[in-house]
């Protein structure tokens, strides 16, 4: 192992720069391009960090 990490974010923009339009996720007829789960990683970061700028608590609900 060379001691080098990266999160997992990281590792998804790598990804998403090298293959951006390559299938990142698939459900059932509903496809995911890797560029079109960067956006919306970007976008739910984006919203978080509005959310705790305005003094909110957050929040995360998987399931």
């Amino acid at each position: 192992m060379s001691g080098l990490y990266v999160t997992p974010t990281e590792a998804l923009l790598q990804v998403a720069k090298q293959h951006p339009l390559k299938s990142a996720v698939n459900c059932g007829e509903n496809q995911w391009s890797y560029a079109a789960l960067w956006a919306r990683v970007r976008q739910i970061a984006d919203r978080i960090l509005d959310l705790c700028d305005a003094g909110n608590s957050i929040g995360l609900h998987m399931g």
